[in-house]
C-alpha cells in the first residue's frame, strides 16, 4: 500500500467520521480541495451547477481555473503574466463565459473569457481600479466597483454599472449608482435584478472613536468597519443592513452573495479575530453564523440554492469547501434569567 493511497484513505475516513458525528439537522461541511501546497480560492459555481471556476496558484501565479463541480481534472483558463493577479471570477447567466479581474495593465480591470478557452477581452476602461464584476440576471449589464472618480484614494470606491459589451471611457462610460464615502465593494445583484447588495464602511464623521492607546480621532473610512448594505439597482437610497446594534467584540462583514430565491444573503462575517460564513435573512433581518470554524470565508451560493461554496485558511493557504443540507433556522433568542423576589420561605412538612 503506497503512502499516497494511505493518506487518501485516512482523509476519506476522517470526512466520514465528521459526517457521522453531525447532530441531526446540522449543516454538512465537505472539503473539496485538499492539497495545501497551493492556494485555491474564490469558488464560483456555474449556472447549471456542473462546473466550478476558482483561482489557484498551482501554475506558479494566481490564475483562473475550471473543474467539474463533482470532482475531476482541472483546466487552466487564464494565462496572465507571472507578475499579474487574477481574481473574483463570476459566470455569465448563459454559462458560456466568465468575468474576472486582472492586473495585467498594472491596475485592476474587468475581463471576460470564454469557458471553452481563448483570449480574455478587456471590458472596463477608466483611470483607477475596477473590481468585483458580475452580470445582471438578464445578462444586459455588468456591475462592478471603481475608484475612477478618486483614483488616488484607497477608500475612493463606488458602484458602477456598464453595458454587458463593456465600456469605453469616452464613448460609453459606466453609470455610477452609489455615492457613499464608505468605499462600497463586492456588489451582487438580487435574483430579480431590482436590488444590489454590497459592503461599505459605516462612516459617521460626527463620532469620535478610539484609534490607539490614549488616542482618538473623528471617524473616517480608515477607522470604520465594512457592513452589509443594499441599494436599488438603478441607484437611489442606500440602506445599511448589519452593524446596527452595539457588539461586545469588533465585528465586520465582507464578500456578500445573494441566494437564488432572494431570501438570504451569505457573507463573510468577523467577530473578534474569528471569521465565519454568516447568513442574513432579507425579510426579517435575522443574522447568524452558518459555520463555526473561525477561518471560513468567501461564501457563494450554488445555482439551486441548496449549498454554499466557501474557503478555509490553513496557515497562509486557502482550500475550498462545500456546505450542504443547509440549516437556515435562526437561533432562538437567548432567554433572560428569571429574577427572584426576596421573600421568606415557609418550611414544608416532609
Amino acid at each position: 500500500m503506497t503512502q499516497g493511497f494511505l493518506a487518501a484513505l485516512l482523509v476519506a475516513a476522517a470526512l466520514h467520521v465528521g459526517a457521522c458525528a453531525r447532530p441531526a439537522g446540522a449543516t454538512k461541511f465537505t472539503q473539496v480541495t485538499a492539497d495545501t501546497t497551493y492556494t485555491e480560492s474564490d469558488p464560483a459555481p456555474s449556472p447549471d451547477g456542473k462546473w466550478m471556476a476558482f483561482i489557484s496558484d498551482r501554475s506558479g501565479s494566481r490564475q483562473l481555473w475550471l473543474r467539474p463541480a463533482s470532482g475531476g481534472e482541472s483546466k487552466q483558463l487564464s494565462h496572465e503574466p507571472d507578475s499579474v493577479r487574477s481574481m473574483t471570477p463570476t459566470w455569465a447567466p448563459d454559462g458560456k463565459s466568465i468575468l474576472f479581474i486582472s492586473t495585467r495593465t498594472k491596475q485592476y480591470n474587468v475581463y471576460r473569457i470564454p469557458v471553452e478557452g481563448g483570449e480574455a477581452v478587456p471590458l472596463s476602461d477608466a483611470e483607477g481600479s475596477n473590481r468585483f464584476a458580475t452580470y445582471s440576471p438578464d445578462a444586459s449589464k455588468i456591475l462592478f466597483t471603481s475608484n475612477r472618480l478618486r483614483p488616488g484614494e484607497l477608500w475612493g470606491f463606488n458602484l458602477f454599472v456598464m453595458d454587458a459589451s463593456g465600456e469605453k471611457a469616452r464613448e460609453k462610460p459606466a453609470k455610477q449608482i452609489t455615492d457613499n464615502q464608505g468605499s462600497p465593494g463586492h456588489p451582487v445583484w438580487s435574483p430579480d435584478g431590482k436590488w444590489v447588495a454590497y459592503v461599505a464602511k459605516a462612516v459617521d464623521t460626527t463620532k469620535t472613536v478610539d484609534v490607539g492607546p490614549g488616542m482618538s480621532a473623528k471617524q473616517s473610512a480608515m477607522f470604520s468597519a465594512y457592513r452589509l448594505w443594499k441599494v436599488p439597482a438603478v441607484g437611489g437610497v442606500e440602506t445599511q443592513l448589519t452593524g446596527l446594534k452595539a457588539s461586545k467584540e469588533p465585528t465586520e462583514e465582507v464578500w456578500p452573495h445573494w441566494s437564488p430565491d432572494g431570501k438570504w444573503i451569505a457573507v463573510q462575517g468577523r467577530v473578534g479575530n474569528r471569521i465565519d460564513v454568516w447568513v442574513y435573512e432579507v425579510a426579517t433581518g435575522a443574522f447568524f453564523p452558518l459555520t463555526n470554524f473561525g477561518d471560513a470565508s468567501k461564501p457563494t451560493w450554488s445555482s439551486d440554492g441548496k449549498s454554499i461554496w466557501f474557503t478555509r485558511f490553513t496557515g497562509i493557504k486557502e482550500s475550498i469547501w462545500l456546505a450542504t443540507e443547509l440549516n437556515l433556522t435562526p437561533p432562538a433568542p437567548a432567554k433572560k434569567p428569571a429574577t427572584q423576589k426576596a421573600s421568606r420561605s415557609t418550611p414544608t412538612k416532609g
